[in-house]
């Protein structure tokens, strides 16, 4: 099977050669083309170059077009960091929403014509020219609350939704009706899914009820946007206790991506039997524990051990529980493929 027969055959509930693999390496896969972090972050020609690179290097199963969680906010007025080699950044001294009356400054822009944005558009068709015919392609767009964030500061933003959620929830509708015409953008370069990252979801952060009644509301606009436009809608969440059923509830997601179990589940073994056919599930190796700190052989062990949790009868896509560490050893991505040939036939 090519890539894209065997992660459609699980996204349609069928069972492929094997599991599907997605290190979910993005930043990292600048080091294979060889141009710093702050060059490839900034030119969509280099993000495209370096990920078909490392894709013919490793062999995963997908492409993941997320570049950082700062895109859309700089776009929209957040000043930015580019670090040489490590990942780019708002200016934490300089936010955009300073207090809560900021968020009426601000104002729509045309995702297809500013600096950030229009570079990813850029990344995403160069790779689905390429690659689309055998490779599945996900574009990447963050959640409204997560953009938000990158521009008030975390911290700042959750209280602001309990002292003053009028003012968050008036810049979501902003932020979404740009997020829109990003998506559908984004659709015309032929990806085949887009995922929302909605870490908000999660205890990390959240009660339940809360997300539901701030972000939920604009995450099923999202959602049924690009399912509106021909392509599925994926979410990640990588926060600890995540809403499962909220967010399939709101956005009814083709896959979640996640790193740690829901909030309604004690062991993989009940996220199995309870969320594997209502969706597929796609994780959940630690990137910093077995991808940055660990040895091939542990990672070969680890991801064996979540084959045999969650692969039986598919419905599963091994993946790292976030972003590949851009500095971590590639060579452990490698041993997640390997670990599929060894132990995820069916």
């Amino acid at each position: 099977m090519t890539p894209l027969e065997r992660v459609g055959t699980v996204l349609q509930g069928g069972i492929p050669d094997r599991v599907p693999c997605a290190p979910l390496i993005c930043g990292a896969s600048r080091r294979v083309y060889g141009c710093t972090y702050s060059e490839w972050s900034q030119d969509g020609e280099l993000m495209a170059k370096s990920m078909i690179q490392a894709q013919k290097l490793v062999g995963f199963d997908g492409i993941l077009g997320l570049v950082d969680l700062s895109v859309e906010a700089a776009d929209l007025g957040q000043k930015m960091v580019f670090p040489i080699e490590d990942t780019a950044h708002p200016d934490y001294n300089d936010s955009f929403v300073k207090t809560p009356d900021d968020y009426f400054k601000i104002q729509p822009v045309d995702p297809t014509k500013t600096p950030r944005m229009k570079e990813v558009l850029r990344y995403m068709e160069i790779v689905a020219n390429e690659c689309a015919k055998t490779i599945p392609i996900m574009g990447f767009v963050y959640g409204p609350l997560g953009i938000l964030a990158m521009m008030r500061g975390a911290e700042n933003l959750f209280r602001d939704c309990y002292k003053h959620q009028e003012a968050v929830m008036k810049a979501e509708e902003v932020v979404t009706s740009v997020m829109v015409e990003y998506i559908k953008a984004m659709a015309k370069t032929g990806v085949h899914a887009i995922v929302l990252d909605t870490l908000f979801a999660s205890q990390t952060i959240m009660n339940k009820k809360k997300w539901v009644e701030v972000e939920g509301p604009f995450a099923k606009i999202l959602a049924d946007t690009i399912r509106e436009c021909g392509c599925m809608a994926m979410v990640h969440n990588c926060g600890d206790g995540i809403y499962f059923d909220a967010q399939i509830e709101m956005m009814q997601p083709t896959a979640i991506s996640f790193a740690c179990l829901p909030d309604d589940c004690k062991d993989m073994a009940e996220l199995k039997l309870k969320y594997g056919k209502k969706t597929t599930l796609c994780g959940y190796v630690n990137p910093a524990q077995y991808a940055f700190l660990g040895t091939a052989e542990e990672m070969k062990l680890e991801c064996k051990k979540q084959i045999e949790e969650l692969g039986k009868d598919g419905g599963f896509i091994l993946a790292t529980g976030c972003e590949f560490p851009p500095n971590g050893s590639l060579l452990n991505a490698i041993a997640m493929m390997e670990a599929v040939e060894l132990y995820g036939k069916y």
